[in-house]
């Protein structure tokens, strides 16, 4: 209770602190203007009065004199967004602080609340306008964090095994949500039922944006859920590809509408075709690009390990803006980029230096998806809106349908060619998580209402779209999948022995694809994985040796989990011991244990022998064990001070490690043999 009083002080006073920096500023701006003002009239009269209005105001100008505080918050509003950052984590810790809302309600509900409470609070106190969350801000500073975070840790195989399924729902299935939508919401608009004229482009232009998938919004749910591998793969996988396919659909239909119906010929359609292929691909393209420069640059940094992480952020985010440059699918680039560069990064670069990456990235994402929501909220009190009750209700029911429709009929197409059919409780996951975000509120506000008078009308259509699936679908989502009995994902890795029978059925059911003829999945793996260890691994790994580094991998997690459960054991063990008192009190009857004659004990210890017990062998075993097993390996210390210089057990990567110790345990139990 006392934690949670502290914590709303603490929220409290970031939002006072919020409200007077707003008010502060309006006033300063309110002041500067009231100055200039009166500079003007001065000047005036000044030129009416002549010269001697010119003397009599020289004589009445006072010198200011050195100000002990200055108040400018003009020059630190922009990095003032830290507050906003501070404040949204206070609520996260306090959402999690009480069980029976975070059990119920997904954290980005909590997020949205918080930004509109803001919203009402400054709009309360008159203070000035906070800037709404746009385009730019959104697509080139939020969301690649997110994405990153999301591909870079992302199991590739189950990716690439799902890949059919994935395109399928991303490509056919957002152009059939775009499509369907459309045109249904178009036909209506012809009853009049809407009571306003819209264009048939302007109502395409729309439904492109509002058929997407958000990654944001699925991340925050699914992870929360911890559904089964599989089924978050399809989702997400989807949900990531489908940006692309969106905003490619959202300059089309823009660039239509700016022409105008009447303007459109056949080559402007084809022109669009090809934009849609060039734009997927040509981001894939430089984001597989950037990945592998961003191995070959890792490859090179043993001398300085501090500066490995940069490499990845920086290079990844460069990978991003150089898709945008072109106007290409930077979502797409930073997707590639991380795919290829996570599985040769990761055998450059240290220990320490993967622990820097991975929790950077999780906190980099975690600190742009709370900005995203909370200012979502924000941004829903301070736009301009125009409510068409029809409008917003019919929105969100054909976006349900159609996306339900969508799902029956492609999972049906997909399950022709899957082993694993996709099953009615999975197609229903499907259905009901396609969850809409912040990705469809950054295209709606970038909508010009010059061109599109409508743009008000779709806003708030957006808008209702997003909070009904947050926040309706969102919250029942969850006991939904625990009454329909959903799988849940497995927190374990796989086992040496699962490791070598997957390598082993590989290759088997490679051999056998290609006796039969057949060119699948594996058999694509197979020549993909020889042209890697041949061509590519030299280039940009730097040991040259590593022929399966996931096999070493699994190999030194499990012998450090060995290291970690004996250490475990030995202490457990070791307060069960007797103390030494009562072991004496109990050998008191040993032969050798005797009573002189002033009736004291007297304890020949020479005379006793030392028996050690079965833990006690063990023990000793499992300790020359473990320092054989955990021996470093030794390098040449560097002869010269290096100001970046780390020590040289962090210059081990894993497979220096790995290699080191399974040597070892073969050699032993080769000489045991």
């Amino acid at each position: 209770m006392k934690n949670r009083v502290i914590l709303m002080v603490c929220v409290a006073w970031c939002v006072l602190g919020l409200a007077a920096a707003n008010t502060s500023a309006k006033q300063h701006h309110t002041a500067t203007n009231t100055t200039t003002t009166a500079d003007n009239e001065t000047l005036q009269r000044v030129r009416i009065d002549g010269s001697e209005a010119h003397n009599e105001a020289e004589g009445e100008h006072r010198l200011e004199r050195y100000p002990v505080v200055v108040l400018d918050f003009e020059r630190v509003q922009t990095p003032f967004i830290g507050l906003w950052i501070f404040l949204a984590c206070l609520g996260k810790i306090g959402f999690h602080m009480t069980p029976k809302i975070s059990h119920v309600f997904p954290e980005s509900c909590m997020l949205i609340v918080l930004g509109v409470l803001i919203g009402l609070l400054l709009i309360y106190t008159q203070a000035a306008t906070v800037s709404p969350l746009t385009a730019d801000v959104f697509f080139l500073y939020l969301l690649p964090p997110i994405i990153l975070d999301a591909v870079y840790f992302m199991p590739n195989r189950l990716f690439f095994d799902n890949l059919f399924t994935i395109l399928v729902f991303a490509v056919i299935g957002t152009i059939w949500n775009a499509l369907t939508i459309g045109i249904t919401m178009y036909a209506i608009s012809l009853t009049g039922l809407f009571g306003l004229d819209i264009p048939m482009l302007h109502m395409f232009l729309f439904s492109s944006l509002i058929s997407a998938v958000d990654p944001v919004a699925v991340l925050a749910v699914f992870e929360e859920m911890q559904v089964e591998e599989v089924l978050f793969i399809l989702v997400f996988g989807e949900s990531l590809l489908n940006d692309g396919v969106t905003v490619v659909l959202y300059h089309l239909f823009e660039g239509f509408s700016e022409l105008g119906e009447a303007n459109i010929m056949a080559v402007d359609i084809a022109s669009g075709v090809a934009s849609f292929l060039l734009v997927a691909l040509g981001g894939t393209a430089i984001g597989i690009i950037w990945g592998f420069l961003t191995a070959f640059v890792t490859r090179l940094t043993s001398g300085v390990r501090v500066i490995e992480p940069v490499f990845v952020f920086v290079m990844a985010y460069l990978a991003y803006l150089n898709a945008e440059i072109f106007h290409l699918s930077g979502i797409l680039s930073i997707t590639f980029c991380g795919i290829t560069m996570k599985n040769y990064v990761e055998q450059n670069i240290s220990a320490k230096s993967h622990t820097t990456i991975k929790y950077a990235m999780k906190m980099l994402a975690s600190s742009s998806e709370t900005i995203i929501f909370m200012f979502l909220g924000v941004s829903t009190i301070q736009s301009d809106h125009q409510w068409n009750t029809w409008f917003v209700i019919l929105t969100i029911l054909f976006c349900s349908i159609y996306r339900i429709l969508g799902v029956l009929i492609f999972s049906a197409v997909c399950n022709r060619f899957r082993v694993k059919k996709i099953g009615f409780v999975d197609k229903f996951v499907m259905s009901y998580g396609g969850l809409r975000g912040a990705v469809a509120f950054a295209l709606v506000i970038t909508i010009n209402p010059i061109h599109i008078p409508l743009q008000p009308m779709f806003l708030t259509a957006t808008i209702a779209m997003v909070y009904f699936t947050v926040f309706v679908q969102g919250i029942t989502i969850k006991p939904l999948v625990q009454l329909l009995g959903v799988k849940k994902s497995e927190k374990r890795s796989l086992t040496m022995n699962e490791r070598l029978h997957e390598r082993v059925m590989d290759y088997v059911m490679s051999g056998v694809e290609e006796m039969i003829g057949k060119q699948g999945n594996l058999h694509i793996r197979s020549k993909f994985k020889r042209f890697n260890n041949k061509y590519l691994t030299p280039f940009l790994v730097r040991e040259k040796n590593v022929i399966e580094p996931k096999l070493i991998e699994t190999y030194s997690n499990i012998k450090k989990h060995e290291a970690m459960q004996q250490m475990h054991n030995s202490y457990n063990a070791s307060t069960n011991i007797e103390s030494f008192s009562n072991l004496i009190r109990n050998d008191a009857t040993h032969p050798h244990v005797q009573m002189n004659n002033q009736g004291e004990w007297n304890l020949d210890v020479a005379e006793l022998e030392y028996n050690p017990t079965l833990r006690d062998l063990n023990d000793a075993k499992f300790h020359h064990l473990l320092s054989n097993d955990y021996k470093p390996v030794k390098k040449n210390r560097a002869s010269t001070y290096k100001r970046h210089a780390v020590k040289d057990d962090d210059m081990q990567t894993q497979s220096d490690i790995g290699h080191h110790n399974m040597y070892l345990h073969t050699h032993t139990h080769t000489q045991l043999l």
